[in-house]
């Protein structure tokens, strides 16, 4: 299972995101992150967020996102699997 952290993509997005299985984002980057969003589904590649340390706000973008680590679940619904333990890694699929 092929995976990358997005602060680590140093080129072009699309194209790195062909080839994976999953696209790992740190809560702090998610601003950054909207073209990985839009783009993940149709490149066939899924989202995992780490999002400790911030309150999650769910949204539209919930559907987009495959796998939540967060510190407390608290009803976080249109989301494939919310976690709160171990690192994001250790609940890939």
């Amino acid at each position: 299972m092929y995976s990358r952290w997005f602060h680590e993509v140093d080129g072009d997005l699309r194209q790195e995101m062909k080839g994976l299985r999953w696209l790992l984002i740190k809560q702090q980057d998610l601003a950054k992150a909207t073209s990985a969003w839009m783009f993940a589904e149709l490149d066939g590649t899924l989202i995992a967020i780490d999002h400790r340390g911030a309150e999650f706000i769910s949204g539209i973008h919930n559907r987009a996102i495959h796998l939540l680590l967060v510190d407390e679940d608290n009803g976080i619904t249109g989301i494939t699997k919310v976690v709160t333990d171990g690192e994001l890694e250790d609940h890939l699929w």
